[in-house]
């Protein structure tokens, strides 16, 4: 008697490769245009492939948003935690300037659109808003009403972030920093929050 036994195929790509190109077509082509066959031809693999592994679109696009999450954990677990001012603009400068100079963020804004429209995936980018909102509370002072204060602040930047897309000018770092330092000089008035040099 012959016993055959089915050897799966080898994965020649890993999940985190598929990840990182689904991501690039997502942000290439927007939520709505997004296909499986757009990602498989991206990393040269078969679209049956894409869809052994990870079901289908929706699917595919949860993963990336929460390899998002995860990555956003892993990067705000790894910033030292400096209470009082000067850590605290420390912080607010490194996640900004982290924003990068403002090229692509229309495409971010078109997955925060699709975030609004899925009920999991709002669920997502707001644990992603706490995630922010925790690393700012942590290190206010806390002399003040540290979760209430985080909120504002989180509020600045997001607000001035949108602000900037239309107005564009000075680059977005700049920009949202400036806007950042009103309120922190509001609640510190005798620290100078001075802005990274251009």
């Amino acid at each position: 008697m012959i016993v055959t036994v089915a050897v799966p195929r080898p994965k020649l790509h890993s999940d985190e490769a598929i990840l990182d190109a689904a991501l690039e077509v997502l942000l290439r082509r927007g939520p709505a245009e997004f296909t499986l066959n757009d990602v498989a031809v991206e990393l040269g693999m078969s679209r049956a492939a894409l869809i052994q592994r990870f079901k289908n679109k929706d699917t595919l696009y949860r993963r990336v948003m929460e390899r998002s999450g995860a990555q956003r954990q892993d990067y705000l677990a790894g910033m030292p935690v400096e209470v009082g001012p000067r850590g605290l603009w420390r912080f607010v400068t490194a996640i900004v300037a982290g924003m990068g100079s403002g090229e692509g963020l229309d495409s971010y804004l078109l997955l925060a659109w699709q975030d609004l429209r899925d009920t999991t995936l709002r669920r997502m980018a707001h644990e992603r808003n706490l995630m922010v909102r925790r690393a700012i509370a942590a290190r206010l002072p806390e002399s003040l009403e540290r979760n209430e204060v985080a909120a504002v602040l989180q509020d600045v930047i997001a607000g001035a972030t949108m602000q900037w897309m239309v107005e564009r000018k000075p680059s977005l770092t700049r920009y949202v920093l400036e806007r950042v330092r009103r309120v922190l000089r509001l609640l510190f008035p005798n620290e100078p929050f001075e802005l990274p040099k251009p």
